[in-house]
């Protein structure tokens, strides 16, 4: 398995044959960042050719599995933030009761 924060790591091990499976979402200050799980039985000679630039592949092809993986991790960054926002706002919420428009007393 493949574990990579690299778009084009990430795109050549989809070109090879492994097979996107999962986006973890990770880091700490304010800044997060999008892990690519990646499986398959190439993607460890994928990376080692990535490394030592010893590969070469249809440019047109990465391209499109660089846009696939963007878009799965500004998804993953999306949901984790909601789950985020949803856990802040699902507290007490006793207070918007008072907040809520009423019928008024006629």
């Amino acid at each position: 398995m493949l574990h990579t924060d690299d778009l084009y790591l990430g795109g050549l091990a989809l070109l090879r044959g492994g097979e996107l499976v999962g986006v973890d979402v990770r880091g700490t200050n304010g800044r997060r960042i999008a892990i690519f799980r990646i499986v398959g039985p190439q993607v460890g000679q994928a990376e080692a050719d990535y490394y030592r630039g010893t590969t070469s592949v249809d440019l047109q092809l990465l391209k499109l599995q660089v846009r696939r993986l963007k878009d799965r991790a500004f998804q993953a960054l999306r949901e984790e933030e909601r789950r985020t926002d949803a856990g802040e706002q699902g507290g007490d919420r006793a207070y918007q009761e008072s907040e809520r428009p009423g019928r008024g007393r006629r």
